[in-house]
């Protein structure tokens, strides 16, 4: 894989989470797509429609916190099989110019489809994966935090 085309798959990402854009975000995984916080629970979106309200939990925190982009520094990436990566980057949330959050590794495991390189897993902070969700909040010091009683 090479890392131009990591790049175009973290800026499609971005792009159709920033502008709320459900078609491109769904152009850029396979399904079953798994979401794992790094040593925790993973959960399994299995169809479009799983996939869907998930776009829509993390579109909706999007917007409450004013994100304007999502930059992902790119740290290098494994071969897993033939025609399967493991791309690793340091996530950074942003507001204009402002971090809203600490960064925090990443980890995407990604095969060739149709159309190229799609995300197959992601392993994630717990921390963020429960604000994507609307569980977690962001304090002012840049730790996510699970909402009162959702622990």
């Amino acid at each position: 894989m090479p890392d131009h085309a990591f790049h175009e798959l973290g800026d499609l990402l971005t792009k159709a989470l920033i502008f709320g854009n459900f078609e491109l975000y769904r152009s850029v995984f396979t399904l079953p797509v798994r979401f794992a916080p790094k040593d925790g629970k993973a959960y399994v979106l299995s169809d479009e429609r799983a996939l869907r309200e998930d776009f829509d939990l993390y579109v909706s925190i999007i917007k409450l916190h004013g994100v304007t982009d999502i930059y992902r520094q790119f740290l290098g990436y494994d071969r897993v099989a033939d025609g399967l990566m493991s791309v690793r980057w340091t996530t950074h949330i942003l507001v204009r110019a402002r971090r809203l959050a600490d960064p925090f590794a990443t980890r995407m495991l990604v095969t060739r489809g149709e159309g190229g390189w799609k995300i197959a897993a992601i392993e994630s902070s717990e921390g963020h994966l429960n604000w994507t969700l609307g569980q977690a909040v962001v304090s002012p010091d840049g730790k996510f935090e699970l909402r009162k009683g959702e622990a």
